[in-house]
């Protein structure tokens, strides 16, 4: 046993702490070497920083070491769901108002994305197929190595999630106000049962909420806009899911970077950056019958694809420090500052369900389904949010949970 081993079995006795032992570890480390490799480290980013000048496969590679730097750090140090105020207001305060601090009332339908390649691989179970899903993963992420795309940061959706979304697109190609008005007729008489004066006003006004939605999401008769989150797969779903509304308005879907998804996991990181498009190349390759689509005020853009983004509110990935309720609050005062009528939303099931719980009154969002559940691929609820003055409160955002509408595929069981 030579003396160092034997300073070592003197060191890590039966009675040290872990702290003791840490720092016993701590003083082995060569100070000289951590701080030479550091040096060769950083002198090899630099040479990479000075060769991208000149290089595309050196500023590849410094895109790639960043980008998954900023990743994982986010992952590992990423607090959204602290830090939020414990002094809120219950929304249900809004009632207590009279209509002359009514601010607005506006609907919104909330669009969830479908099925992402991050999904694809985490979400369908650990069981035998978990390790070739992941192996194919990881193989198509080096494939990509050298590219500004990703297939785990800021995943977009898979082969299943276009599918999700191209039939969200033939929902909508055929709902109306006439399509939804009877097929809400004909589940109620499906149903059956008795009236009451008070159940028929209340089914009344679901009617009237069912048709002004389908109304809205095919772009008659109300005024409507259509934004989504910064992330890849909601603006794709969005896109496709309403391939036939903007290839007949060539209107622009509005890019929300407050729309991010509320978690720490790399997908949840935004590629593109403040008033860049979120990239849609090849998009049109995965449209049903695209030469039977009148696509003319459609145009390519930033985006890669004929899709039109408007990014001047998407001001990049967010933040490691980002407090997920900013998010939640920015969404509601710039749906309140917008002059449509209905807000249709792309985004993500954790964003929209911390959204419910947010602005549902208090008692609601303990047993309302919206704040319990998520939204499925592809699922389209809406809701009612007002927005009020209270003398004491200020600003206050109410989510009505008697009008929150499941218009396609609903909340998960």
């Amino acid at each position: 046993c030579t003396p160092r081993n034997r300073a070592r079995s003197v060191m890590f006795s039966a009675s040290d702490t872990p702290i003791d032992l840490l720092l016993s570890r701590a003083r082995e480390i060569d100070g000289v070497a951590v701080l030479s490799t550091a040096l060769v480290v950083m002198g090899a980013y630099g040479v990479m920083f000075v060769a991208a000048a000149g290089s595309p496969f050196a500023r590849a590679v410094l895109f790639k070491t960043g980008l998954f730097a900023r990743a994982l750090a986010h992952m590992a140090l990423s607090r959204e769901k602290s830090g939020w105020p414990k002094n809120r207001p219950d929304p249900a305060v809004a009632l207590d108002v009279s209509s002359g601090d009514v601010v607005s009332v506006k609907r919104v339908i909330f669009v969830r994305h479908g099925e992402s390649t991050w999904n694809e691989i985490f979400n369908r179970g650990f069981n035998f197929r978990f390790p070739l899903r992941l192996f194919e993963g990881l193989m198509s992420e080096l494939l990509l190595l050298f590219t500004k795309s990703s297939f785990f940061v800021d995943s977009p959706l898979s082969d299943y999630g276009y599918e999700q979304a191209r039939e969200l697109r033939r929902f909508l190609r055929d709902y109306d106000g006439d399509a939804a008005g009877a097929a809400f007729d004909a589940a109620r008489k499906s149903e059956g049962g008795k009236s009451t004066a008070g159940s028929d006003a209340f089914t009344a006004a679901r009617r009237a909420r069912r048709v002004a939605d389908a109304d809205a999401l095919a772009g008659k008769k109300s005024t409507s806009i259509i934004v989504s989150s910064n992330l890849r797969r909601a603006v794709a779903t969005t896109a496709l899911g309403f391939w036939d509304r903007l290839a007949r308005t060539g209107e622009k879907i509005y890019v929300l970077s407050c729309m991010q998804e509320i978690a720490r996991n790399v997908d949840t990181c935004a590629l593109a950056g403040a008033r860049e498009c979120p990239a849609l190349h090849g998009i049109e390759s995965k449209v049903e019958d695209i030469n039977n689509t009148p696509m003319g005020r459609m145009i390519v853009g930033d985006s890669g694809s004929v899709v039109g983004l408007n990014t001047h509110f998407n001001v990049g990935n967010k933040p490691i420090g980002r407090v997920g309720f900013g998010g939640l609050l920015e969404f509601a005062e710039w749906c309140s500052a917008q002059d449509a009528e209905c807000i249709i939303a792309g985004g993500h099931s954790l964003w929209f369900k911390e959204f419910f719980k947010a602005f549902l009154d208090r008692d609601a969002s303990k047993k309302d389904l919206a704040a319990r559940k998520k939204i499925v691929n592809c699922g389209v609820v809406g809701f009612t949010l007002t927005h009020v003055k209270h003398p004491r409160h200020g600003d206050v955002y109410r989510v009505d949970p008697e009008s929150v509408d499941s218009v396609y595929g609903g909340f998960a069981r």
